[in-house]
C-alpha cells in the first residue's frame, strides 16, 4: 500500500469519478484504475461500487477514508513545516545550565529569544554539569552551558566564558588597606560563600583550600539560585565576611568604591563555562540561541 494508491482513493472518492482523478492528479484514467485495482488486492476488499454512472464508497471504502483522508492533510503539510522551521518560524528548543549560567544568565537569553520568534517552544532546565550532559546524549537537550568540560566524545564543546575569581571586602576592612594579602589571612577572615548555583566555586574554593592546608569554613551561605550575587555582594559591604566572586560581576562595585578587590598573590583561580551540544543532533534553532547568549555573557 503505497502514498500513491491512497491519494488516487481518496481523489477518487472526493471528484466522484475516475477521469476527474486523473486530471487532478495528472495521470491518465487506466493509471487510475491500476492504482485503485492494486489497492482493492492488496486489502482484500472492494472500496467502490458502481451505482449508476457514479463510484460509490462502499462500507469498507468509507471507513478507509476517513483513516486516510487526515492522514494524507498532514502528510501533505510537511514540506511547509519543515520550510518553516528551516525559516526559524516554528520548532521546539530545549536548553540547560549549569550553576549560574542556568539561574541567571540562561533566563535573561531565553526571555530575548522569545520574544524575537514568539512561534518557537523554548524549555530550559537547570542542572549540574553532569547531568546536563546524559541529557545531551539522550537527545532530551539541544544545547548545554555546562560548569566543566564534558567527557563523552559525542558532546562537543566550546569554550564559552572564561572569568578570574576574586575576593571582596568591604573598603574600610584591614585587609583592604593591604598592598598584599597571604591566602592564609584570608582564611582566618569570616567567609560568604554561595549554595546551589555556585557549587562550582565553592569546589574550587575548597580545593584551594586543602592544597595549601587551610581550613575552610565559611560563616554564611546564600542561595546563588535565590539569593543571587546581589545578596552575597551586600553581605560582604555590609561588613559579615569576605567572599570569592567572578571579577567582572563586581566591576562596577569596585569603580563607585562599595566594595575592593584583595590582592592575593598566586590566586589564580578561573571559571569557565562551555557551550555543549551532540555532535550528531541538528537544531536550526541552536545556532541562533547561541547569538542570544553572546549578547548577555558579560552580564
Amino acid at each position: 500500500m503505497t502514498l500513491w494508491q491512497l491519494k488516487a482513493f481518496t481523489t477518487v472518492a472526493k471528484e466522484g469519478s475516475f477521469t476527474k482523478a486523473g486530471k487532478v492528479l495528472g495521470i491518465s484514467q487506466p493509471s487510475v484504475s491500476a492504482l485503485i485495482i492494486g489497492l482493492h488486492k492488496e486489502l482484500n476488499v472492494r472500496l467502490f461500487e458502481k451505482l449508476g454512472i457514479k463510484p460509490h464508497l462502499t462500507e469498507a471504502g468509507r471507513r478507509l477514508f476517513e483513516l486516510v483522508n487526515d492522514v494524507l492533510a498532514t502528510i501533505e503539510k510537511i514540506p511547509e513545516e519543515l520550510d518553516q522551521v528551516k525559516g526559524l518560524k516554528n520548532g521546539r528548543l530545549a536548553v540547560g545550565g549549569s550553576g549560574f549560567a542556568g539561574s541567571t544568565l540562561l533566563p535573561i537569553a531565553v526571555q530575548a529569544f522569545k520574544k524575537a520568534f514568539p512561534t518557537v517552544k523554548v524549555s530550559l532546565m537547570v542542572q549540574p554539569s553532569v547531568v546536563l550532559e546524559e541529557k545531551l546524549l539522550n537527545g532530551e537537550l539541544d544545547l548545554g552551558l555546562l560548569g566543566i568540560p564534558p567527557k563523552s566524545p559525542l558532546i562537543v564543546a566550546r569554550l564559552f566564558r572564561e572569568e578570574r575569581i576574586v575576593v571582596i571586602a568591604p573598603p574600610n576592612h584591614r585587609l583592604a588597606k593591604k598592598r598584599s594579602v597571604p591566602l592564609a589571612l584570608v582564611a582566618k577572615e569570616p567567609l560568604i560563600i554561595e549554595e546551589r548555583g555556585g557549587g562550582t566555586i565553592r569546589n574550587m574554593i575548597e580545593t584551594l583550600f586543602a592544597r595549601n592546608g587551610l581550613d575552610f569554613a565559611p560563616v554564611l551561605k546564600i542561595d546563588a539560585v535565590f539569593g543571587g550575587r546581589d545578596a552575597l555582594k551586600t553581605a560582604v559591604a555590609s561588613g559579615l565576611g569576605l567572599a570569592f566572586i567572578p571579577e567582572h560581576q563586581v566591576a562596577l562595585d569596585i569603580k563607585t568604591g562599595r566594595l575592593k578587590v584583595l590582592k592575593i598573590p598566586g590566586l589564580k583561580l578561573k571559571r569557565t563555562m562551555y557551550l555543549a551540544f551532540h555532535k550528531r543532533r541538528q537544531n536550526p534553532f541552536v545556532q541562533t540561541f547561541v547569538d542570544f547568549l553572546q549578547r548577555y555573557k558579560e552580564k
